[in-house]
This record gives structure tokens, sequence and C-alpha cells, in this order.
């Protein structure tokens, strides 16, 4: 008799308007999102207002296209910005976007810092 373990789904449905995307729930994807959008968010508050309006929004487009395209796959921005051709709009999607993923990550129980969540399971075991 065989022992069967179900597997879990590496991956969050994400669904932006009617764009159908998926972010990857695997140790370097969590690290690496953790560490970019901290990075996404510091390159939006480096934007400078004295900036003409073109070169602060073209610096926007550039943070947000990183952004998108690391937690969602390349080409996602572009999709998105077709869909909803404004910055602002774009920078509310994101946000909610960072929020909701760090939300589920939680409740499937991965803790800011997967270290820890191995030591404390290993401790459990003894």
């Amino acid at each position: 008799m065989a022992i069967k373990i179900q597997t879990e789904k590496t991956e969050i449905p994400v669904e932006i308007g009617n764009l159908k995307f998926s972010f990857d729930v695997s140790d370097e994807s969590i690290k690496k999102f953790r560490k970019e959008a901290l990075e996404v968010q510091k390159e939006f508050h480096s934007i400078s207002v004295s900036n003409n309006d073109d070169e602060a929004l073209e610096q926007a487009k550039g943070a947000l296209k990183r952004g998108f395209d690391f937690m969602l796959g390349e080409g996602a921005f572009e999709k998105i910005y077709d869909l909803s051709p404004s910055v602002i709009a774009c920078m509310n999607y994101f946000v909610q976007l960072q929020e909701g993923i760090e939300q589920e990550l939680k409740e499937r129980g991965y803790p800011q810092n997967q270290i820890e969540k191995a030591k404390k399971y290993i401790r459990n075991k003894k």
C-alpha cells in the first residue's frame, strides 16, 4: 500500500480586471518578492517632484514595470498598462497586489522569515 501525500500548489492566482496571472510561491520567489517590493517602493519615494512631469512619469512607469514584471512575469506591466493607461491606477494596483500577496503568504503559513519557520518546525518535532 502506498502513502499518498497531496502536493501543494506553488502559485497564487492573480486577476487584474480580465487579466489572469500567477505569483510563484517558491522559496526563491518569495525571497525575491520581499526584497524587490521594498526596492520598488524606494524607487517610488525617490521620484523627485522637482523633475518635469514627463521625467517623473517615466521613472514611475519604470518602477512599476520592474515591480509587476518580477511579481507576475515578463510583460505583465504592458498588459496592465494597456488595460488602465494611468500610472496612478497602476500604482494602486501594485499596492493592492503587494499587500494581497503578503496576506496570502501569511495565510498559507509563509512567515516573513522562512528560516525562522523551519527552526520552529524542527523545535516542535523534538
